[in-house]
This record gives structure tokens, sequence and C-alpha cells, in this order.
């Protein structure tokens, strides 16, 4: 991670993006406690993931079969 992905995550942290992981988090344990919401459950935790330290990260496309 390069200095500024470092500062750019620190910032966003401080400014909000500690809340809105947290949200995503809450949203994927109420999704994990259904039977309905089990298949987006993953999905939320990676969100989460995202969502906390979004800068210096690439997302790539899965290969479709």
């Amino acid at each position: 991670m390069s200095l500024l992905s470092l500062l750019l995550n620190v910032l966003w942290v401080v400014t909000g993006g500690i809340w809105m992981a947290i949200a995503w988090l809450i949203a994927a344990v109420l999704m994990a406690i259904t039977i309905i919401g089990l298949p987006w459950t993953r999905a939320a935790f990676n969100i989460a993931n995202y969502t906390l330290m979004p800068f210096g990260r690439v997302v790539l496309p899965r290969e479709v079969v």
C-alpha cells in the first residue's frame, strides 16, 4: 500500500468510513440470522471489508464459465 493510499484510508476512516463498515457488519449479521439472507451474508462482509479500507484496492471481474 502506498503512502497516499494509507493517508486516504486514514482520512476515510476518520470522516465516517468506520460507521459505514459497522453498518454493513450489522447487516451481515442480521442476514446470517435469517434463512432468506444467507446467500447475501458473504457479500455484505466483503462490502464491509472494502468499505473500511477502499483506497489502494483493485476489484477484478471473475471469469464467466
